[in-house]
């Protein structure tokens, strides 16, 4: 597996762009609008940094480091029907929205 990532709408776009043309193979691919991500969104009063600084304590206090560590996360997925987590993987059209 492997993944993309971009910072920023221009590098999104630049992002994008590469992906059409077939020069990023990612299988996951992360574009955040904002530098920083949402810490540094258009309302941040904080620089991004700090902001960044902020969000990683919080985690840091977090009962569940991982969904898969979280046992209500289980217990949805249970009710899903998977039996594993391994099993999410196989089923490749459960998230996918059809309007």
């Amino acid at each position: 597996m492997t993944s993309a990532q971009a910072d920023g709408a221009r590098a999104c776009k630049q992002m994008l762009k590469e992906i059409m043309e077939g020069k990023i193979k990612a299988n996951f691919i992360e574009g955040m609008g904002c530098v920083g991500g949402c810490v540094g969104g258009p309302k941040a009063i904080i620089p991004y940094k700090e902001g960044t600084v902020h969000v990683n304590d919080y985690a840091n206090l977090a009962t569940y480091k991982t969904p898969i560590d979280n046992p209500y996360v289980i217990e949805i997925l249970e009710e899903l029907g998977f039996n594993k987590i391994e099993d999410l993987l196989k089923r490749d059209n459960i998230f996918t929205r059809r309007f």
